[in-house]
C-alpha cells in the first residue's frame, strides 16, 4: 500500500427501534400511527473512501425518513436518510400535533446517533486498498413523478469499491425516488423498498449496500399501485438488477481523486407552521440567523463521480440542472444525495413556488406546505453550484 493508495471501508447496523420501551409514530403520510410491529429491521449503512492518509470520506444513510442538522464540525462525514416513511418520526411531525404530543423520541434518536457514529468509526477502522467502479443506467419503468409528469430523473448511479480480488467491499447507489411503496394504513416498521434493494445486492455480491435517495421531490414515487410488502420487495430486487448493470462495463479506477467541500446556507423561513411547529415543541428548534435557517451543503468527489449532498427533498427539475452543472465540471457519473445532514422538506424552484393559502388543506401545493419557502431550493442549488469548481479542480479539498 502506497502513500496515494485508494481504500474503502464499509458498516452496516440495526437502528430498529424496541416497541417494547420506544414511543414510536410511523413518519411519512399521515400523523398519528403508531407502531405495532417491525416487518422488517430498519439499518445504518455506512461507506468511507479514502486517498491514502488524508481523512476519509464517509457516507452513512438511515433508513428513517429524516433526521434534522446537528450544528458543529462534521469534518468528511455526511449522515443522509432514505426517508421510508415507514419508520420512527426523527422531525416532529407525525406524532398527534393536534394534542401537542411530538412525534420524536429524544432517547432514541439519541441511540441513533451514537449508532450513526460508531458504524462511521467502524468503516474507517477496516479502509482497505480497493478499486473503484463507477457508473449509471436509467431505470424508468419503476418511478414517476406525481406533481409534474413531464419531469422525471430515473436514473441510478452506482459507486462500487472492490478488492483487488474482485470480491466487494460496498456499493453505493442512488436512485430518486420515495420509498413508499407501501401503503399509509401499514403499522409495521420497514425500510421498503430501500432496505430490499440493499439485501439482494448483498445477496448477489457480497460487500456492504448503501442506497441514498436522490432528487425524490415533487412527487417522485414508486411507479405501481400495488402497495404491499411483497411489491416493495419486487421493487428493491428489481433495483438490485439494474445496479449490476450500472457498473457492468465501468472501467476499473485504481487511483481515484477522493475531495469534499462543505459550507453553510441560510434560507428564510416562511412557513408558519414550521414557525408554529417549533412554538409548540413538536419541533426541533432549528438554527435561526436573521429570520433564515441555517443548513448546510456539501460535494464531493470520488474518482469520475461527483456527489451533491442537499438538505432536503429536492425537486428533480433542480436535481436535472445539478447533475448537469457537474457533468459540465467533468463529472462522470453526478449524483445528488437528499435528505443528507438535514431534512427542511422540499426544496422547490422559485418560479413553482406557490404559497398555499390554506396550509393545513395545500390541495396541489403540497410541497410548498412542507417547505420552508420558496428561497429555499435557489439558495441550495446556488450554494452547490459554488462548490463544485473546488472539487473538479482540487486532488482534495479540506472542510
Amino acid at each position: 500500500m502506497t502513500s496515494e493508495s485508494f481504500l474503502a471501508g464499509a458498516d452496516v447496523r440495526a437502528i430498529t427501534p424496541d416497541l417494547a420501551t420506544d414511543r414510536v409514530f410511523l413518519a411519512g403520510f399521515d400523523p398519528d400511527r403508531p407502531a405495532t410491529g417491525i416487518h422488517d429491521e430498519i439499518m445504518v449503512r455506512t461507506v468511507a473512501f479514502a486517498r491514502g492518509s488524508d481523512e476519509p470520506v464517509v457516507f452513512s444513510v438511515c433508513d428513517l425518513v429524516g433526521l434534522t442538522r446537528v450544528p458543529g464540525a462534521k469534518g468528511r462525514r455526511v449522515v443522509a436518510c432514505t426517508h421510508t416513511h415507514h419508520a420512527p418520526d426523527g422531525l416532529g411531525f407525525w406524532g398527534q400535533p393536534f394534542e401537542g404530543v411530538s412525534g420524536i423520541d429524544s432517547a432514541y434518536i439519541d441511540r441513533v446517533r451514537q449508532t450513526v457514529a460508531a458504524s462511521q468509526e467502524a468503516a474507517i477502522a477496516v479502509l482497505e486498498p480497493a478499486v473503484l467502479l463507477a457508473g449509471s443506467v436509467a431505470v424508468p419503468e419503476l418511478v414517476r413523478n406525481l406533481r409534474d409528469v413531464d419531469i422525471v430523473d430515473d436514473e441510478l448511479s452506482v459507486l462500487r469499491a472492490e478488492r483487488t480480488d474482485g470480491s466487494v467491499i460496498a456499493t453505493f447507489c442512488d436512485y430518486p425516488c420515495h420509498p413508499e411503496v407501501v401503503a399509509k394504513d401499514n403499522t409495521e416498521v420497514t425500510a421498503d423498498y430501500a432496505g430490499y434493494l440493499c439485501c439482494a445486492v448483498e445477496a448477489k455480491v457480497g460487500g456492504v449496500a448503501v442506497f441514498a435517495a436522490g432528487a425524490l421531490g415533487g412527487m417522485m414515487s414508486p411507479n405501481t399501485e400495488i402497495n404491499t410488502h411483497a411489491e416493495s420487495a419486487r421493487f428493491g430486487e428489481e433495483l438490485a438488477t439494474a445496479v449490476e448493470r450500472a457498473v457492468a462495463g465501468a472501467e476499473p479506477d485504481t487511483a481515484p481523486v477522493v475531495g469534499f467541500v462543505r459550507s453553510e446556507v441560510s434560507l428564510t423561513l416562511e412557513n408558519p407552521l414550521y414557525t408554529l411547529g417549533m412554538e409548540m415543541g413538536l419541533l426541533p428548534a432549528v438554527e435561526l440567523h436573521e429570520g433564515s435557517v441555517v443548513t448546510e451543503v456539501s460535494v464531493a468527489r470520488i474518482g469520475p463521480a461527483m456527489l451533491a449532498s442537499v438538505p432536503g427533498e429536492l425537486l428533480p427539475k433542480l436535481g436535472l440542472h445539478l447533475k448537469e452543472v457537474m457533468r459540465a465540471a467533468g463529472a462522470e457519473v453526478p449524483v445528488v444525495v437528499g435528505l443528507a445532514d438535514d431534512e427542511l422538506g422540499y426544496l422547490l424552484p422559485a418560479e413553482d413556488f406557490t404559497f398555499p393559502e390554506d396550509y393545513l388543506n395545500p390541495g396541489s401545493q403540497y410541497e410548498e406546505s412542507f417547505s420552508v419557502g420558496p428561497t429555499g431550493g435557489p439558495r441550495v442549488v446556488a450554494a452547490v453550484e459554488a462548490l463544485i469548481p473546488v472539487v473538479a479542480d482540487s486532488s482534495g479539498v479540506q472542510p
